[in-house]
């Protein structure tokens, strides 16, 4: 296993409110981008070396100044608004075109205020703590979150690409977007967003004390991600494959709830979970299956462990499931006491005790017993490893099966409804449907290319994985190669190859 050690980038981000302080900024960040692709409701992004140069008036702590000024930079380059002190002389214009002095690095920002005497004033910009990306993300940064009012006469647009559908409004409206699953919002952006709606009447200084609390308390780490209203997502450390190192443990539902992949064998990591499931059951919720969704053993380890935790703790005798084959699989390590079975569904309740239904699909391929969970009404897929936000599925034989796996993407594409997806590692993503697209589009250019290899003499899956794997690490290779085993397999069954000859 490796575990990502890396020191977290400075970053700074800002939630923009209107000039009457009623709304705030609402715009998307366009989904082409790697990192937070399709989230919405802030402007920010990595401290440069140049926001040290820019002066920040009113602000003794060399930090927050240099995180101020990225904030400010950040979101003239996002939106072209210009948070700064006599601002108001320039007409939409001059900013137009400072913007693009800016944009096309004529000039730096500190050169920008300079020459026309404009001053950043850390009074107009309210700290409320910092957060930092979790540990399984594969780039990671220590972000200072800001509150700032929008000057007036300043409209935010959409001053480069990467922000999308700009719009203040109010944010009640916002948070209820994302519990209804029509938006995702990144963890500190939520809490920001919920804060500023439950206390409408209340000062804005008050708010962002509660904030800086909540920062403080935490040390800046979330232990879990609330994907919706209904879906919360805990990564927790697993004996997994590189690039991830941790393994998405899902809890879906509230009053009534599941739990799916309580996977990790580390106490320090079940006991992050069983503090969490505390809360849960101690509001009086109901804990009503732990779901293992396939057999592979980054997904199972820690079920059991919380079965009898719930059992010693809350006198709760809580079944373990799983597809019937996962359980044949397993059969030895783990006892199974129910099977799930293809469009199973399970009636689960939020907390408003609403009632709502989520489906387990029999998704084979990745594994044979490999299941994924959909929940209809909001378009939000739970899809296990048959697509991850972080590394890459391997289909390795016999567990794997190349046409099965094809066949359980199309099944998933076509899914009515489909708007959001989480896999077991890395992320959630936007554009569902465009992501799985973009998987089977890969498996079958891949399909091509080992034909392609084989019509070029490559004689077996080391020497198709030399001539179509270039730019893979050699470390990788073996991998690799289960793939191509994979691709024959399908080339085979499907009279285009013979693998006999092959071999």
């Amino acid at each position: 296993m490796i575990k990502n050690s890396s020191t977290p980038k400075d970053a700074a981000a800002i939630i923009l409110l209107s000039n009457n302080q009623k709304k705030v900024l609402w715009a998307r960040r366009n989904p082409k981008l790697k990192f937070l692709g399709g989230f919405h409701g802030f402007t920010g992004g990595k401290v440069d070396e140049s926001d040290s140069k820019t002066k920040v008036r009113n602000c003794e702590d060399k930090e927050i100044a240099k995180s101020i000024a990225c904030a400010a930079r950040e979101t003239f380059e996002e939106i072209g608004i210009l948070l700064v002190r006599n601002g108001d002389k320039l007409t939409k214009g001059q900013r137009v075109s400072l913007h693009d002095d800016l944009i096309s690095g004529r000039s730096t920002f500190a050169e920008i205020l300079d020459f026309w005497g404009l001053w950043i004033d850390a009074e107009d910009f309210l700290y409320t703590g910092f957060w930092t990306t979790p540990e399984f993300s594969p780039i990671r940064f220590k972000t200072r979150f800001f509150l700032a009012v929008c000057p007036p006469k300043q409209e935010p647009y959409q001053a480069i690409t990467e922000m999308q559908e700009i719009e203040f409004i109010d944010a009640e409206k916002a948070v209820k977007k994302w519990a209804r699953s029509e938006v995702l919002i990144a963890p500190p952006v939520l809490i920001s967003l919920r804060a500023l709606a439950k206390n409408k009447d209340v000062q804005l200084s008050s708010i962002v004390e509660k904030l800086k609390e909540k920062s403080n308390k935490a040390k800046g780490h979330l232990d879990y991600i609330e994907l919706n209203s209904r879906v919360i997502c805990m990564p927790l450390r697993t004996e997994t494959l590189p690039p991830a190192t941790h393994t998405n443990c899902f809890i879906v539902g509230k009053k009534e709830f599941v739990i799916i992949d309580a996977a990790t064998p580390f106490e320090e990591e079940q006991r992050k979970l069983f503090a969490l499931i505390d809360e849960f059951i101690e509001k009086g919720n109901k804990c009503k299956e732990i779901i293992v969704s396939h057999l592979h053993p980054d997904h199972f380890g820690g079920e059991t462990a919380l079965k009898n935790y719930l059992k010693q703790k809350h006198n709760l005798d809580v079944p373990i499931a799983a597809h019937e084959i996962t359980a044949e699989s397993l059969n030895g390590k783990i006892k199974i006491d129910r099977f799930i079975e293809d469009k199973k569904s399970y009636k689960l309740q939020e907390k408003n005790n609403e009632a709502f239904e989520l489906k387990a699909l029999y998704t084979p391929g990745h594994a044979r017993g490999h299941l994924c969970f959909y929940d209809e009404e909001l378009g939000f897929l739970l899809s296990s490893d048959n697509v991850v936000g972080q590394g890459t599925v391997v289909i390795a034989p016999p567990e794997g099966n190349m046409t099965d796996y094809l066949n359980s993407l199309e099944q998933m594409k076509n899914l009515p409804n489909l708007n959001f997806l989480c896999g077991s590692h890395g992320s959630a993503i936007y554009n569902a449907k465009g992501r799985i697209k973009k998987y089977i589009k890969h498996r079958l250019e891949r399909e091509e290319q080992v034909l392609q290899a084989i019509r070029q003499g490559a004689k077996n899956p080391k020497e198709i994985v030399e001539k179509i794997y270039t730019e893979l690490n050699p470390k990788l290779f073996p991998l690799a190669e289960k793939s191509v085993e994979a691709h024959l397999e399908k080339l085979d069954a499907e009279d285009r190859i013979s693998l006999s000859a092959q071999n």
